[in-house]
């Protein structure tokens, strides 16, 4: 399950999970692991997971 963010560049909202699946589906280190990136779904911007 993952967690909601914000787009920093275009403030739309959505889930890593979802972001994971649509955006950075063709991306070998989102499907094997240890990308610490996540790239919004809107617009495409790829912007680092904030650790909390």
């Amino acid at each position: 399950m993952g967690k909601i963010v914000v787009c920093p560049k275009c403030g739309f909202k959505f889930n890593t999970s979802y972001a994971r699946l649509i955006a950075c589906g063709e991306c070998r280190y989102a499907i094997l692991g240890g990308c610490n990136l996540i790239k919004c779904p809107k617009c495409g911007h790829e912007f680092p997971i904030q650790s909390d």
